[in-house]
């Protein structure tokens, strides 16, 4: 279980040691000492970024290309709506 803990100098004033608080985590201001499991369990920068499978690649690919695509022939269909009640075509 997570516990917040803050620093406090040793009375030879020579290292900080850690005092258990029993502030809750939310309001902790100081710092938050994690079980193994607790930290095992959060992301870190290498699960960020790691290299996608091999399909959400194949749809991140598709997305990124047939989206402008699509938005460019609509855009266009509707542009020939538009000039064909235009005055200036008849």
């Amino acid at each position: 279980m997570a516990t917040c803990v803050k620093s406090v100098r040793d009375p030879s004033d020579t290292i900080d040691l850690l005092q258990a608080t029993t502030t809750t985590l939310e309001s902790c201001t100081d710092y938050v000492l994690l079980t193994a499991s607790e930290f095992t369990s959060l992301p870190t920068l290498t699960d960020i970024f790691t290299i996608p499978v091999a399909e959400d690649l194949q749809q991140m690919w598709m997305a990124g290309f047939s989206l402008p695509v699509i938005a460019y022939l609509t855009a266009w269909a509707f542009g020939v709506v538009i000039n064909w009640f235009s005055d200036k075509e008849h």
